[in-house]
C-alpha cells in the first residue's frame, strides 16, 4: 500500500519558531487529513481498503470472470485488513501528534519574549559617553584607529581610541557579552520532547508514547527575562570597565607628558646652572671669589644634569605603560605627547555632579539590572520544582488500535525548591546591598575628583599669577647682579632653585589638574565636555523595564526564606 501523498508531505513540511501566523491553523490540517485517511484510505491508492464495510475494492481485472464466491470476504482476508490498516495508522497518528506537538512550541514560543543580543551594545555606549568611535580587534591583531596617526604627535583622544581597540585585556573581557547571549539564546529554547517506542514482538503490543514537557513551556518567558536582565548586567559592567581603561590610559599620558616636560625643564636647569657654574670660575680667575663658592657651583651644575638623567629615564618608563595600556606595546615609532596645555574646568556644581553621576554611572546601571535579574530568578525559584509532561500514548495489536492522553508530573510532597528559593531571595538581598554600595562610592569618587580638580586649579592660578611672575623677575635681577659683581652667589643660587622649583610646581599641578578631570569624568560616567544629557529620555532607555526593586519586597522574600 503506497503512502498517501498529503501524508507523506508532512515528513518535509518545516515549521519555524519564528513563525506566528498559520501555525495552528496548518496542525488542524494536518490532524484531519490524517483522521480522513485512517477511516478511508487514498483514492489514489492502488489496494485501498474500506474498513467500514468490510469489502475490499478489487479492481477490474481483464480476461477473468468474477463470480460471487469471489465476492464474498473471508475471515482471514478480514484479519490481514485489520492488521494493515492498524499498524499504518499508529505511525502516522505518532507523526501528525509529533507535528501538532512542535507547532504548539512555536506557538507558545513567538507569543514570549526574545532574546536580547545586541553585540554593538558596550561599543555605542562607549561611542556615546567618550565621543570616541570604538572598533573591534581580532586576536593577536593591532590596528590604529582611523584618523589616528602617530607620527606628528599623540593628543590624549587618539591615545584612548587606540586604547580601546587594542587593549588586550578589555578585548577580552567583552568576550563575557558574548556568553551572555549565549545564555540568553539558550533561555529562549524550550525542552525537546521525549518518545518512547516499544515495538510488538509476539505476543506483546506494540507502544509509542510522546512526551512533551508542558513547564518549559510555562518557564520559559522567565527564563528569558532572567537571561536578558543578566545580558544588560552584564553590557554595563562592560562599559564601565572601558571607561575605567580609558580613565588608566588618560593617566598614563598625563604621566608621560608631565616627564617630558620635566625633563625639558631639567634641561633648562642644567644650561642655567652650567652658566652659573662658568660665570663663577671666570670669577675665580679674576680673583673676586673663593675657590670654595666655584666648587658649590659645580655641584649644583653636575646635580641638574643627573636629574635630566633621571626625567629622560622617566620618558622611556612612561612611554612602555602608555604603549602596553593602548595594546601595541611592540610599536617602534615612538609616543610624542603633546604639552600640558591649560585644561578647561566645567562650571558644575558639585551636588549637580553626583545627580549627574547616579543617572549615568554604567557600573550603576548594571547593579539595576542585578537587581531585576535576581528578582526575576526569585519569581523563578517558587516554580523550578514543578516537573508535568503532556502524554500521548499509542498502543495496537493484531486486532485492535488505542490512543490516549495524560500527564506526568511530579507531586510536590517533599521537595518544593526550598533551598533554591531561600538563595535566590539572599542573592537579591546582596545585589540591592551591592547596588547601595555603589551609590556610596559614586559619592565618594565625584567629591574627592572634584575637590582635587579644584585644589589643583587653585594652586596653578597662583603658582602662573603669582609666584611664577615674581620668580622669574628676581632670578634676572639676581644674575645680573652677580654678573656685575656686586650679588653674592649664595643669593644667585637660592633665588634659581626657587624659580626651578616652582615650575616644576607648575608642572605638577597642570598634571593633577588633568588627572583630577580624568577621574571626574570616569566618576560621572561620561565626557564633562559633551552636549547636556536629557535625563528622563536616557533613564527610560537605561532602567529596568519593571523598574527598580523596592527594598520592602527584598525584605518580604527573605523573611518568606527564613520562614
Amino acid at each position: 500500500m503506497q503512502i498517501p501523498s498529503d501524508k507523506r508531505s508532512c515528513n518535509s513540511r518545516q515549521t519555524k519558531l519564528g513563525e506566528r501566523t498559520n501555525a495552528m491553523p496548518t496542525a488542524k490540517r494536518l490532524v484531519a487529513s490524517g483522521n480522513s485517511d485512517e477511516r478511508t484510505g487514498s483514492a489514489d491508492s492502488e489496494h485501498s481498503y474500506r474498513i467500514d464495510a468490510g469489502i475490499p475494492k478489487i479492481p477490474t481485472l481483464p480476461m477473468m470472470s468474477i463470480t460471487q464466491e469471489m465476492l464474498a470476504p473471508r475471515r482471514s482476508d478480514m484479519n490481514m485488513m485489520v492488521s494493515r490498516n492498524c499498524v499504518e495508522p499508529t505511525l502516522h497518528s505518532v507523526l501528525a501528534a509529533s507535528v501538532l506537538s512542535m507547532l504548539s512550541i512555536a506557538t507558545v514560543a513567538c507569543s514570549t519574549p526574545k532574546a536580547y543580543c545586541d553585540p554593538r551594545y558596550v561599543a555605542d555606549e562607549l561611542t556615546c559617553r567618550t565621543t570616541l568611535t570604538v572598533e573591534k580587534t581580532k586576536p593577536c591583531q593591532q590596528i590604529i584607529p582611523a584618523g589616528v596617526n602617530l607620527e606628528d604627535g599623540l593628543q590624549e583622544s587618539e591615545a584612548v581610541a587606540t586604547g580601546l581597540a587594542n587593549n588586550s585585556l578589555f578585548q577580552a573581557t567583552l568576550a563575557q557579552l558574548g556568553m551572555a547571549g549565549g545564555d540568553a539564546v539558550q533561555a529562549s529554547l524550550i525542552a525537546n520532547p521525549q518518545v518512547v517506542m516499544y515495538f510488538p514482538s509476539g505476543d506483546k503490543e506494540g507502544q509509542y508514547t510522546l512526551y512533551a514537557p508542558i513547564e518549559s513551556y510555562f518557564l520559559r518567558p522567565a527564563r528569558v527575562k532572567v537571561a536578558n536582565r543578566e545580558y544588560r548586567r552584564v553590557g554595563d559592567q562592560l562599559v564601565q570597565n572601558g571607561l575605567n581603561v580609558a580613565r588608566d590610559i588618560r593617566l598614563a599620558y598625563t604621566d608621560l607628558s608631565l616627564s617630558t616636560e620635566q625633563a625639558q625643564l631639567a634641561a633648562e636647569a642644567v644650561e642655567i646652572r652650567q652658566g652659573i657654574a662658568d660665570l663663577t670660575q671666570k670669577r675665580f680667575k679674576d680673583g673676586d671669589i673663593s675657590e670654595l663658592e666655584t666648587i658649590t657651583s659645580k655641584v649644583d651644575a653636575l646635580s641638574a644634569k643627573a636629574l635630566r638623567g633621571v626625567q629622560t629615564q622617566n620618558i622611556a618608563i612612561n612611554q612602555a605603560r602608555l604603549a602596553t595600556l593602548m595594546g601595541i606595546p611592540t610599536i617602534s615609532t615612538p609616543l610624542q605627547p603633546m604639552a600640558l596645555a591649560d585644561t578647561e574646568i566645567p562650571a558644575l556644581e558639585e551636588q549637580n555632579l553626583i545627580d549627574l553621576a547616579i543617572t549615568c554611572r554604567p557600573d550603576y546601571h548594571a547593579a539595576q539590572w542585578a537587581i531585576a535579574a535576581a528578582g526575576e530568578r526569585s519569581k523563578l525559584s517558587r516554580w523550578l520544582f514543578w516537573r508535568a509532561d503532556g502524554v500521548l500514548d499509542v498502543r495496537h495489536g493484531p486486532d485492535f488500535n488505542r490512543t490516549g492522553g495524560g500527564l506526568r508530573f511530579d507531586l510536590p510532597i517533599f521537595n518544593r525548591n526550598q533551598g533554591g528559593r531561600m538563595r535566590a531571595d539572599w542573592e537579591l538581598n546582596a545585589a540591592l546591598h551591592a547596588r547601595d554600595a555603589i551609590h556610596d562610592q559614586i559619592y565618594q569618587d565625584v567629591r574627592v575628583a572634584y575637590r582635587q580638580m579644584r585644589q589643583a586649579k587653585e594652586n596653578l592660578d597662583v603658582l602662573d599669577s603669582e609666584i611664577l611672575p615674581n620668580l622669574a623677575e628676581a632670578l634676572g635681577i639676581a644674575q645680573k647682579g652677580f654678573d656685575d659683581g656686586g650679588t653674592d652667589y649664595l643669593l644667585v643660587l637660592q633665588t634659581t632653585t626657587q624659580y626651578l622649583d616652582s615650575r616644576s610646581r607648575s608642572l605638577d599641578q597642570r598634571a593633577a589638574l588633568r588627572r583630577a578631570l580624568a577621574e571626574l569624568e570616569r566618576s560621572v560616567g561620561r565626557s564633562l565636555n559633551s552636549a547636556p544629557l536629557d535625563i528622563p529620555q536616557f533613564l527610560a532607555e537605561t532602567a529596568p523595564p519593571d523598574g527598580m526593586l523596592q527594598s520592602n519586597l527584598a525584605d518580604e522574600l527573605k523573611t518568606d526564606a527564613v520562614q
